[in-house]
C-alpha cells in the first residue's frame, strides 16, 4: 500500500470518528479538575458522561493530548487492531492544537485498583492474565505482517476491566511497530520504571521481549496482590524480590493466605514458573507471548478442575 493511500485511509478514519469538541466539554464539565482522573506531563485523562443523539448517554474517558505526535501515534496503532482484549477508540475530537481520544468507560476501571481486593479471586486473576496474554500475543504475531506491535508500557494501570471483569489493554500512546527480529532503538523511555526491561539500559532499544518482562512484573503483582511501585532506589526491586522468592521457594511468604487457599497447587506452580521466566534479565531467556499464553491457559484449566464454577 502506497504512503498516499495510507494517509487518505487515515484521514477518512479520523474523519469518521470526529465529534464536536463542545460535546466533550459538556461531557467533562469543561475538563474540570473534578473530572480529572490522571494528570500527566503530555496528556490529561478525564471522566465524563457523553449525551447521545437519541437521548441516551454513555460514560466515557477522554484523553486530552498536548503533543499531537502522541495523539496521532495512538490512533495509527489502534486503527487496524481488532481484538476483544484491546481497547478500541470510540470517538475523537480536537481543540486548539490538542487532540482528544474518547474511549468507553470500563465499569471496574483498572487492574491496579483491585490487586489487593478479595473480589479478585484466583480464578478471576487467571482469566484477566489470560486475556492480556492473548492481546499481547496478537500484537506480537498477528496484528501486522512482518512486524511486531510493541506496547512499550505494560503495567497494571494499563489493564482495564469491564463489567464482567474481562481485561482490556490500553495505553498505546508510545507503542511502536518494529520489524520482526529487529530492535527498535530509542533514546527515550516513556514507561514506568518499575516495569522497564533492564536490557534497555545496555541496548537503548526495545523488542517484543521488553513487553514480556513488563508483563511478568504484572503477573507477580497479580500473584502477590500488591503494586510493583514499592518505594526503593532500585527500579527493579519488585522484580528482584519476586525472582528471589521464587528461587528460594518462598512465594507463600508474599501471597495472601486467603488467596492461597483458593489455589490449586499445580495451577499456582505453572503460573509462578511462567511469571519467573518472563522477568529473566536476558531477553534470550524469556519465553515468547504465544508460549506464555498457552501456559497461562493451562494454569487456568487446572484451576477450573479444582473449583466449582459457581465460586467465580
Amino acid at each position: 500500500m502506497s504512503s498516499s493511500t495510507e494517509d487518505t485511509e487515515f484521514y477518512e478514519y479520523v474523519k469518521s470518528l470526529l465529534i464536536p469538541v463542545q460535546e466533550i466539554e459538556l461531557a467533562t464539565n469543561n475538563f474540570s479538575d473534578e473530572n480529572l482522573l490522571t494528570p500527566g506531563s503530555s496528556f490529561h485523562v478525564y471522566k465524563g458522561l457523553l449525551l447521545l443523539q437519541q437521548g441516551d448517554s454513555i460514560n466515557i474517558v477522554a484523553t486530552k493530548c498536548k503533543e499531537l505526535s502522541i495523539f496521532i501515534n495512538e490512533i495509527k496503532i489502534l486503527k487496524n487492531l481488532e481484538h476483544k482484549n484491546i481497547i478500541s477508540i470510540y470517538k475523537l475530537a480536537d481543540a486548539e492544537d490538542e487532540g482528544i481520544i474518547i474511549n468507553k468507560y470500563e465499569a471496574n476501571e483498572s487492574l491496579d485498583k483491585h490487586l489487593s481486593s478479595p473480589t479478585l479471586t484466583w480464578m478471576r486473576r487467571l482469566l484477566i492474565c489470560v486475556g492480556v496474554a492473548s492481546a499481547l500475543s496478537y500484537l506480537h504475531y498477528d496484528a501486522k505482517e512482518n512486524h511486531y506491535v510493541i506496547h512499550g508500557n505494560i503495567e497494571s494501570s494499563k489493564i482495564l476491566l469491564d463489567h464482567n471483569w474481562e481485561s482490556k489493554l490500553h495505553g498505546f500512546k508510545f507503542a511502536v511497530q518494529a520489524r520482526k527480529h529487529h530492535l527498535h532503538l530509542t533514546s527515550k523511555y516513556n514507561g514506568s520504571l518499575h516495569y522497564m526491561d533492564p536490557a534497555y539500559e545496555d541496548t537503548r532499544g526495545f523488542n517484543h521481549k521488553s513487553d514480556v518482562f513488563s508483563f511478568g512484573v504484572v503477573l507477580f503483582e497479580v500473584l502477590f496482590g500488591r503494586e510493583a511501585t514499592i518505594p526503593n532506589d532500585d527500579n527493579w526491586y519488585f522484580a528482584r524480590m519476586a525472582r528471589a522468592h521464587y528461587e528460594e521457594r518462598k512465594l507463600d511468604d508474599l501471597i495472601d493466605p486467603v488467596l492461597r487457599k483458593q489455589m490449586n497447587l499445580q495451577s499456582l506452580n505453572m503460573f509462578a514458573e511462567i511469571a519467573y521466566c518472563c522477568i529473566k534479565e536476558k531477553r534470550s531467556q524469556r519465553p515468547d507471548m504465544n508460549t506464555i499464553r498457552i501456559r497461562l491457559e493451562r494454569a487456568l484449566e487446572l484451576q477450573c478442575k479444582h473449583v466449582r464454577p459457581s465460586i467465580f
